[in-house]
């Protein structure tokens, strides 16, 4: 999956720069608008790549990413994470469009399903009373990245494996240990999972047309 070069992309990747430079020193208000223009920035993508319903369906899941953000950029956790929540499952069924088959990249899948195991054990362990919300948006990323393994859709399974990375640096910083450079390497990851799954998915509906 690739993305020409443009000045979208050039802007996307300056805009998660200035992101991460001037928001520890700015108000959580200002913090939070810089925080989702990079995602702003990729729903543009989406609209300028063409409406249909394979953008629109794409579109709601950065809207819900972009809720996430803000919320969680508030201390808001549990409504954060329940936004974040809904941008899985809209990513999920979109992957579910292009579906093959679940033998597909079994090993890949199983991949998945063991570090989100894993993962659940660790925040069963260490979640306290937010076990539950914790575990049960585990379940709903982990469909994301099964569905994203099992779909036609080039790109989306590195992009998959890269938020749930971002999301579980999210949860052992915040239950188990401090994680060095924490906030770098969640929004990185975060910024760099969004823009291959939206970008793959742009890809895709291109050679579509194509066709």
């Amino acid at each position: 999956m690739s993305i020409s070069l443009n000045r979208t992309t050039l802007l996307f990747g300056l805009c998660c720069l200035g992101y991460l430079l001037v928001a520890p020193s700015t108000p959580p208000e200002f913090s939070a608008l810089l925080k989702i223009i990079p995602i702003i920035l990729l729903s543009f993508l989406v609209v300028r790549a063409g409406i249909n319903s394979v953008s629109l369906h794409l579109l709601l899941a950065p809207l819900f990413s972009m809720g996430g953000d803000v919320l969680l950029e508030m201390n808001l956790f549990v409504p954060g994470l329940s936004s974040f929540l809904f941008a899985q499952l809209l990513y999920g069924s979109l992957f579910l469009r292009y579906h093959s088959s679940w033998s597909a990249d079994y090993q890949i899948s199983l991949l998945f399903v063991g570090a989100s195991l894993v993962m659940a054990v660790i925040m069963w362990s260490y979640a306290g009373d937010m076990r539950l919300p914790v575990i049960a948006y585990l379940l709903v990323i982990t469909f994301m990245g099964l569905s994203a393994n099992t779909s036609t859709i080039k790109g989306v399974t590195l992009g998959a494996a890269v938020f749930i990375l971002s999301d579980s640096i999210i949860a052992i910083d915040r239950f188990v240990m401090a994680v060095p450079a924490s906030g770098w390497l969640i929004m990185i990851s975060y910024y760099v999972a969004q823009f291959l799954l939206v970008g793959a998915v742009i890809q895709e509906t291109r050679s579509k047309k194509r066709e």
